[in-house]
């Protein structure tokens, strides 16, 4: 069966959509990123701080798949060590993983609603807490790495998933906005 044939108009259109909303994402993960630097923009609850990069990371990839959800995971991830206390290029390492999984899991086995979107982001944000206790903490053997876990990271993971609705919401309209009619 031969697939029909698209005229250049309605391609280069199409392309130019594609860019756009990528143009679009890659402006949320800016902001997103300097908005997650800024010491006292989001208020601390109980000494939490939220990590919004990751449900975004998690959300773009729902949308746009695995290549576009690995690509954006090690463009935040760069953008978070430029302020971060960790190895360089680690954040970018687990986020790529991240974005990618999560694409793939959303293509081949899950359907992309909100309920998908808190599972995911709970995942995630559990695994990117115990990778970062064992790399950080365990690793080194801090004395203090129990408190560290109970009351600094996963308080910022709850923190975190609390705040992970919205950015499903915001990616939805972003990319419905911009999908083709």
């Amino acid at each position: 069966m031969a697939l029909p044939k698209l005229g250049r108009g309605r391609l280069t259109a199409r392309v130019n959509r594609l860019y756009l909303r990528w143009v679009a994402y890659g402006l949320l993960l800016l902001l997103v990123s300097l908005l997650q630097a800024a010491p006292r923009l989001f208020p601390a609850f109980f000494g939490a701080h939220p990590a919004p990069l990751l449900p975004l990371i998690v959300c773009i990839a729902m949308f746009e798949g695995p290549m576009v959800g690995a690509a954006f995971g090690v463009g935040g991830g760069l953008l978070w060590a430029l302020y971060a206390d960790r190895l360089f290029g680690l954040d970018a390492l687990l986020l790529l993983v991240i974005g990618c999984m999560c694409g793939l899991l959303v293509q081949v086995f899950l359907r992309n609603n909100w309920l998908t979107a808190l599972l995911l982001n709970g995942t995630v944000l559990l695994l990117y807490v115990l990778c970062d206790w064992l790399l950080r903490y365990v690793q080194f053997r801090n004395t203090e790495a129990v408190y560290a876990l109970w009351h600094i990271l996963l308080p910022n993971a709850l923190y975190t998933f609390i705040l992970s609705p919205l950015v499903y919401v915001l990616i939805y309209r972003v990319a419905r906005s911009m999908r083709e009619s």
